[in-house]
């Protein structure tokens, strides 16, 4: 009998959030699917990064002296290069994955299994990354 080697897998951040929008959206019909992207490509698009923005705007505000110039720029780089960037591609990935799983449940009615749907959400980050970059 052969026994499965627990391995300890990363479950932190943007990636496990575009998986797990794709297993919701699996869950759906056609339309759900598609649903599901859209809402999840409008959070993670516009909606996260407007609210990182708003909070950016407010910390720059509250910066004085003669260098104060010289951290908001270097604020506004790195919200957008660490947060922002990566939080529009995850939103395009969620939006790819998700209308593949629409068009899969579309054309082919039978369900998703959890390996088709890694698949699916692993193309699609890799696609986005293109895409956004």
């Amino acid at each position: 009998m052969s026994r499965r080697r627990y391995s300890r897998r990363s479950r932190s951040g943007l990636s496990a959030a575009v998986e797990d929008t794709a297993h919701i959206a699996a869950k759906f019909g056609p339309l759900g699917a598609l649903w599901t992207g859209v809402i999840g490509f409008a959070v993670f698009y516009a909606g996260i990064p407007a609210c990182i923005l708003a909070w950016s705007e407010e910390s720059k505000a509250n910066l004085k002296g003669p260098t104060a110039t010289a951290f908001a720029n270097l604020l506004d780089q790195v919200m957008w290069h660490r947060l922002i960037s990566p939080c529009q591609s995850a939103g395009l990935a969620i939006l790819l994955a998700c209308s593949a799983i629409a068009i899969w449940k579309y054309l082919d009615w039978t369900s998703l299994d959890g390996e088709n749907v890694n698949f699916l959400s692993a193309i699609s980050k890799v696609v986005s990354r293109f895409i956004g970059h």
